[in-house]
């Protein structure tokens, strides 16, 4: 029994281990089956998707294209239908257009023939009145052209006096003024305007308001200064409308269509001025009854200028004339040796001394009224601020050289004539306005 026994044991022992193992092998069996299954099932679901994708992307581009071929035969369709309402729409009004030309035409011929058979009949009847028509007409012709005989003779009246004016000026600033006044009478606005380098100053402005009543205050670099600039670089007269590509100074604001014209001032071939004018508003009242045409008061105005620039020169040139001409005791001359050479050369020559300090007197003018002419912002602003003499000293120092250059040195020690200048010219007689001079 004791064997049986364990015999038993053995054998449920033995059979749990078989059972065990047996169970241990179906289960690795059948994860192994599952690892399998479900990579088959991965795989075929892969391929499903791919198929699926490429039978989408087939599907895809079978539609696109035959949405593609729809839209165009739509747009081919819309077009040419657009096309022909598009044709029968011109047909359509070009028909009515000629229609209402044809039917226009029509009446206004009918009433240009109406018209005309009117005139016709009209000049029948008025054929006995014709000849006083005739009369009258040659009246109204000889009264125009009197009337532009007018217009002629007053502009050149004017030209002449204003001509007339400028010789009779005896100053380079008087000649300028004369200029500017004479020119107002041809033009709405007229300016004066010194060139200075590559900036221009006023001189002197009229018809442009209070903004530049004060012309010796106004400077504008040469590059804003449009024809003025032109004139001032050629040499020779320049005009234009005021278009939109004429170039007009920066301070003028002329409105469209209005003429302006630039006149150069030379003197000895360097322009020292520009005679600048335009037509911005309505010409002045003046004695003619109309305005003088565009190229009559432009040539007008070149001729004033041109003649200015001569007198310009011509007073100059005589002012130094009459200094150089003073002939001056030798300086080591003494006053027996003058008083020797007096009764020598008989009593024409015993007013020597007064004359030579009369020179002498009329050269300090003419030197220290050139830096007048020439500076005059720089002036009233030194005379303001009590400097005249450090802002114009380069100026200063170069007419005393000139001014010692020409002088005795008998003549300047008894009198200091310059100085005196300076003084009564730039300092308006305030020496102290000078400041310090070096």
């Amino acid at each position: 029994m004791p064997f049986e026994d364990d015999l038993r044991r053995q054998f449920e022992t033995l059979t749990d281990r078989i059972r065990e193992e047996v169970t241990r092998q179906l289960a690795i069996a059948s994860s192994e089956l599952t690892a399998s299954l479900d990579a088959d099932r991965s795989a075929a679901v892969r391929q499903a998707v791919s198929e699926a994708r490429t039978a989408a992307e087939r599907d895809a581009a079978v539609r696109t294209s035959e949405a593609v071929a729809v839209a165009e035969r739509d747009a081919a369709i819309r077009t040419s239908e657009a096309v022909a309402v598009a044709e029968r729409d011109a047909a359509v009004r070009t028909s009515e257009a000629v229609a209402a030309a044809e039917r226009d035409a029509a009446v206004r011929t009918s009433e240009a023939v109406a018209a005309a058979e009117a005139r016709a009949r009209a000049a029948g009847r008025e054929e006995g009145r014709l000849d006083g028509l005739a009369e009258g007409r040659q009246g109204g012709r000889e009264e125009a052209h009197a009337e532009a005989r007018g217009i002629e003779r007053a502009a050149g009246e004017r030209l002449v006096e204003a001509v007339r004016a400028i010789g009779r000026a005896r100053s380079l600033s008087e000649i300028l003024d004369a200029l500017a006044a004479g020119a107002s009478r041809e033009a709405a606005r007229v300016g004066v305007l010194l060139i200075r380098g590559e900036q221009i100053q006023g001189w002197r402005f009229i018809g442009f308001g209070p903004a530049l009543a004060d012309a010796s205050r106004f400077e504008l670099p040469l590059a804003e200064a449009g024809i003025i600039a032109d004139a001032a670089r050629t040499g020779e007269a320049a005009s234009a409308d005021s278009g939109p590509r004429a170039a007009a100074p920066a301070f003028a604001e002329l409105p469209p269509g209005r003429e302006m014209l630039a006149v150069p001032v030379p003197m000895s071939g360097q322009v020292v001025a520009v005679l600048y004018a335009d037509q911005a508003s309505d010409p002045p009242d003046r004695d003619a009854p109309s305005p003088v045409p565009c190229a009559a008061w432009q040539a007008g105005l070149e001729v004033l200028a041109r003649h200015a620039a001569r007198c310009l020169e011509a007073i100059t040139a005589v002012r130094a004339a009459q200094v150089f001409s003073e002939r001056p005791a030798p300086a080591a001359a003494t006053p027996r040796d003058r008083t020797e050479a007096g009764s020598a050369d008989g009593a024409g020559d015993a007013n020597a001394p007064a004359d030579e300090d009369a020179a002498a007197r009329r050269y300090a003018r003419l030197l220290i009224s050139e830096i007048k002419l020439y500076h005059e912002p720089a002036v009233i602003a030194g005379r303001r601020d009590r400097d005249v003499a450090a802002r114009l000293g380069g100026e200063i120092a170069r007419a005393r050289v000139l001014y010692e250059q020409r002088v005795p040195a008998h003549v300047r020690r008894a009198h200091d004539h310059f100085h005196a200048e300076l003084v009564r010219t730039l300092a308006d007689g305030d020496p102290s306005l000078l400041g310090q001079l070096t």
